[in-house]
């Protein structure tokens, strides 16, 4: 097996993966009140932008520190 076999296998596990997780997702969202999921939703998304934020800030620094604006 090559390399590439190697790592189209892998890509191609990793896409099961991630299609496994949306159906688990979409039948939790089916089954539990909005109520309960929009919580968990907004708290991925608060984190997700709070992230973002901090690896803007991050760059900026790190723009400053080497004399760039």
């Amino acid at each position: 097996m090559t390399d590439s076999e190697t790592l189209k296998d892998k890509h191609e596990r990793n896409r099961e993966r991630r299609y496994e997780q949306i159906k688990r997702w979409a039948a939790y969202v089916r089954t539990h009140p909005d109520e309960d999921w929009g919580r968990q939703v907004n708290t991925l998304v608060d984190a997700q932008l709070e992230s973002a934020r901090h690896a803007s800030t991050a760059r900026v620094d790190r723009e400053d520190a080497n004399g760039r604006e």
